[in-house]
């Protein structure tokens, strides 16, 4: 190879590689602290949008604590780029700085103002991180910071409880552990010239992770990292010698051995419910010990490694029942089934037993949701396919006191992502994947009238908070390929008012792509397939590179959403045409386009990218088809292994990007965790039952036909895909003297997130170069 190659590889694109996955954030811990207020929001939306023994743990702890912090050490994002003079191409860096907003609450009794979560980043560096909580008047736009940000510092799980008061999760305890806090509000928040001291309200041995308050502020539920049999400070006294002794040798006896990203050495999430009582000063305090609902049970709710509070648990209308979501951990199926169930307990009497409410349904019940005004209804999420995990999610009613099941419009063939009951209990807000975007429909009436309405029809949208009193009013959030996510509030009329500004400057001073166009095209089995065309930032005047994105899952999509880790953005503003397919086994396009992918790894989606690549070259006459990089991560590293040996296919690109991709199936469907994962993708066998059915599409079959140059990247705690898949791939391209790097994160899963200086790692296997002087884009070859 030319050695020109790697002196001009030199000035690559500056981070277009940079999306793979962002960067580690290292969190600093400093001090920090921001304005008080911010300006009023942007004008308008996108021009698109329209029972058991008792935890003998002390029960609470009431302290008002101020940490020290800095003030000199905080610059907010909009003070950082508002000090820019000039503007830039965006890169992964401005987006790593994004404020990120999530989990908007209205105002528990007249809707007048909403409280929200604003998690910031350390100016310019990103060496740290803070999660504070913010207030908004809707009539003024006034917004206050409320709690005071300090580096690593994070707040989380909130409930309005009143007009004054709000308990919350954070680590702001002096032990560091996360503990239960409460927020006493003044009664005219938009006079607050300083910051509010939260008031800590318990004080475990233990970080408690989860955090759940009734309606009638009676009953809390909250979760430890227990042993099964032990309670909080036995656990932590365990977990301290255990320290202390200096061992490391695990003993197993049944799967899992490890999940995702942790080794399961006997710690699991419990739930544990307290009945709370307000004390004569105001504030809230634990008036009994907590129940541990699964002591002795050697399992979890929430479940690992994705499973919260907010979802997988729900305190009846008065508070006197709990339902909530756990799995069959008790043997080895747990990792060849996906038998998640929902269970119940009445609260009133001690001692009472858990019921299950849906065993009879061996494949997954998730979600429950009790209505706000019926004691014996509730709503839950619910598949039918034992062992799939991205089998469709249908909406069940459950009626506690005739014991009956009904599942809400069967006749859909989309999933259900998530529910929000109306405070009324007659309707619910449903968020649901529909074509790439996550839109929102309206079922009217759950008893009488199962027609929809659909409310929000492109972008994405989550964190529906209804308002108390309007129907079909709502806060959400919402973001697009073009736009990071912010709060934006629903009303009856069909209007939508955006309400939140934090992130306007640094959108101010980076140049971005304007365009994010939807295609479709005939792919495989002759049926049409969708796909996504992001033009370079700079323009489409002159030829330009084509970065060709694989999306992992494989039952996910490329959703027009904003993304901090694969971000298209970040392709497009170094001077790349993006081209991301939607293939064959991608969700949101109906259940049968999600399921056509078992049994067909190697074919059906490899048939898509072939057409789609095909039709962008076609139809998008500015991209230059002889500098194409195909770019892929989990299933979409897969194909790029496949595509690897395939040299009808790989002749089309120039190099290839592997992030944590499967190379050799086989041994994947020994090594990984989740083993109803790859059995059902193989057409639901085992490795032992039927070896064809994980070689017939096994990229590590094809290896003799490889010769891209290739950058892999791995993670060492990712246990979907582990690290030998990675490492066994770049033993290959090695071992066929194939230009090649591996890069490999010791700390990192299978999400990781890196350093900018990936971006200069990709410059070792990439030929064709795109270099950005001032604001026009040089392509070089």
């Amino acid at each position: 190879m030319d050695p020109k190659f790697f002196f001009f590889a030199g000035f690559f694109l500056l981070g277009a590689v940079i999306v793979l996955i962002p960067c580690v954030v290292v969190i600093g811990l400093r001090s920090n602290c921001p304005d008080k207020t911010t300006d009023s929001p942007a004008t308008s939306l996108t021009a698109s949008l329209a029972t058991t023994p008792a935890a003998t743990t002390p029960a609470t702890l009431t302290t008002t604590t101020a940490t020290i912090w800095n003030e000199s050490d905080y610059q907010s994002n909009s003070q950082y780029y508002q000090s820019l003079t000039n503007s830039h191409y965006f890169n992964q860096t401005d987006n790593l700085r994004l404020d990120r907003l999530s989990s908007p609450q209205l105002h528990p009794t007249d809707g007048r103002s909403l409280i929200y979560l604003r998690r910031q980043y350390h100016m310019p560096d990103l060496r740290g991180s803070t999660t504070t909580l913010h207030w908004q008047d809707l009539q003024t736009n006034k917004n206050v910071q409320l709690t005071r940000p300090i580096w690593g510092k994070q707040d989380q799980q909130f409930t309005w409880i009143d007009k004054n008061t709000i308990l919350f999760l954070s680590n702001r305890a002096s032990s560091d552990l996360t503990q239960i806090f409460q927020l006493t509000l003044p009664d005219d928040l938009s006079t607050l010239s300083g910051f509010i001291e939260p008031t800590q309200i318990t004080n475990y041995s233990l970080n408690i992770d989860n955090l759940l308050v009734n309606r009638n502020a009676t009953r809390l539920a909250f979760s430890c990292q227990v042993y099964a049999n032990l309670n909080i400070e036995q656990t932590n006294a365990r977990k301290q010698a255990e320290l202390d002794s200096g061992r490391t040798i695990y003993k197993f006896d049944k799967l899992y051995i490890r999940h995702w990203d942790e080794y399961y050495t006997g710690l699991r999430n419990h739930p544990f419910v307290v009945s709370i009582n307000r004390q004569t000063n105001g504030i809230f305090q634990l008036s009994a010990n907590p129940v541990d609902v699964l002591f002795n049970i050697d399992s979890d709710s929430p479940t690992k490694p994705f499973g919260d509070a907010k979802a997988q648990w729900s305190f009846s209308a008065s508070g006197n029942s709990f339902a909530f979501t756990r799995q069959h951990d008790e043997d080895s199926s747990v990792a060849w089934t996906t038998n998640l169930d929902i269970y119940t307990v009445d609260l009133r009497t001690a001692g009472q037993p858990t019921v299950c409410i849906t065993c009879e349904n061996i494949a997954t019940d998730t979600d429950p949701s009790y209505s706000p005004t019926d004691e014996n209804l509730l709503v839950y999420r619910s598949h039918s396919v034992p062992g799939y995990e991205s089998d469709q999610y249908k909406v069940k009613l459950y009626n506690a006191s005739l014991n009956t099941k009904v599942t809400l419009l069967d006749d859909w063939d989309r999933s259900i992502q998530a529910m929000t009951w109306s405070p009324n209990g007659q309707s619910l807000y449903l968020e649901i994947g529909e074509e790439a975007s996550n839109v929102i429909y309206y079922l009217v009436n759950i008893y009488t009238n199962h027609s929809v309405d659909l409310l929000i029809d492109n972008g994405t949208s989550h964190n529906i908070h209804p308002h108390p009193t309007q129907e079909r009013t709502f806060v959400f959030t919402y973001d697009t390929l073009l736009q990071p996510r912010n709060i934006y509030l629903y009303s009856l009329d069909s209007s939508i008012q955006p309400l939140t500004n934090h992130n306007t400057a640094l959108l101010s001073k980076v140049i971005l792509s304007k365009e994010a166009q939807k295609f479709s095209f005939m792919g495989a089995n002759n049926e049409t397939v969708w796909g996504w065309h992001v033009p370079p930032a700079h323009g489409t005047g002159q030829p330009a590179p084509l970065a060709f994105l694989i999306h992992g899952g494989p039952q996910s999509s490329w959703y027009d959403a904003w993304s901090y880790r694969w971000n298209l953005q970040s392709f497009s503003a170094e001077g790349y045409a993006v081209i991301a397919i939607n293939f064959h086994g991608s969700d949101s396009y109906g259940q049968n386009f999600t399921n056509s992918i078992t049994g067909e790894y190697g074919s059906l989606p490899y048939e898509d990218l072939k057409l789609g690549l095909d039709y962008a070259l076609r139809n998008f006459s500015y991209i230059d088809r002889t500098r194409v990089v195909a770019l892929g991560a989990s299933y979409g590293g897969y194909m790029i292994n496949w595509i690897a040996g395939q040299p009808e296919m790989s002749s089309r690109f120039k190099t290839l990007v592997c992030h944590n991709g499967l190379f050799d199936m086989r041994s994947m469907g020994y090594s990984t965790e989740e083993l109803f994962f790859t059995e059902h993708d193989a057409g639901n066998y085992t490795v032992y039952d039927n070896p064809s059915a994980y070689e017939e599409y096994n990229p590590v079959n094809h290896v003799a036909n490889w010769t891209l140059p290739m950058l892999i990247i791995v993670g060492a705690h990712d246990y979907r895909v582990p690290e030998t898949q990675g490492i066994g791939a770049f033993t290959a391209l090695q071992r066929r003297n194939i230009t090649s790097r591996l890069l490999y994160f010791p700390t990192e899963n299978h999400w990781y997130w890196y350093l900018i200086y990936l971006s200069r790692e990709m410059l070792y296997v990439l030929p064709c170069v795109s270099l950005r002087s001032s604001l026009t884009s040089i392509l070089i070859c």
